[in-house]
């Protein structure tokens, strides 16, 4: 006699379960994606939505450290962005809103993830918006932030205009030198 695996069906509460799964999984497939098709010389992919704004984010990261990056000497310099300045506020499962500081962000890029939730804006681990204490605690981790395209757009064009002008203010003090 063979053995017969029983099949059952997906209920609604485990079907919007590993739906969510899916999508949280994704991010790794978008992101490897995106970075293959770079590396390609496949331009069109810069074109989708989000991620001319999650190329922005990753080239802020030397600038929104807990300490000054080191230079070859005191004629260098590498703008410091503050990081405990608001990124944004962005909504809890709980529907309360906390806010998403420069470090948060920082966090999500640098040990966790950012990617493209189609037709939804940018997702971000939850750690963005929270510290490591707050999401050791949590029953729920997958728990992610979303991000309007237009407004983070215009966030990230304000803070790489902020890296542009303290470089600047410094080149010119190192000439009056």
């Amino acid at each position: 006699m063979k053995n017969k695996l029983s099949c059952t069906a997906i209920d609604d509460n485990n079907k919007s379960e590993l739906e969510e799964a899916i999508s949280f999984n994704q991010h790794a497939i978008f992101m490897s994606r995106l970075a293959i098709n770079i590396l390609e010389g496949n331009n069109n992919m810069l074109n989708l939505e989000g991620v001319r704004e999650i190329i922005a984010m990753y080239l802020l990261v030397p600038y929104i450290t807990n300490n000054q990056l080191c230079t070859p000497n005191d004629k260098c310099n590498i703008p410091k962005l503050d990081i405990k300045s608001v990124f944004t506020g962005v909504y809890n499962k709980d529907g309360s809103i906390s806010n998403m500081t420069l470090d948060g962000l920082r966090n999500a890029i640098c040990h966790s993830f950012v990617s493209v939730a189609e037709g939804k804006g940018l997702l971000l681990d939850d750690r963005a918006s929270c510290n490591r204490d707050i999401h050791n605690k949590m029953t729920d981790k997958g728990f992610c932030n979303r991000l309007e395209i237009l407004k983070t757009r215009k966030k990230l064009f304000s803070l790489h205009k902020q890296v542009i002008n303290q470089q600047l203010k410094f080149n010119k003090n190192l000439l009056l030198k």
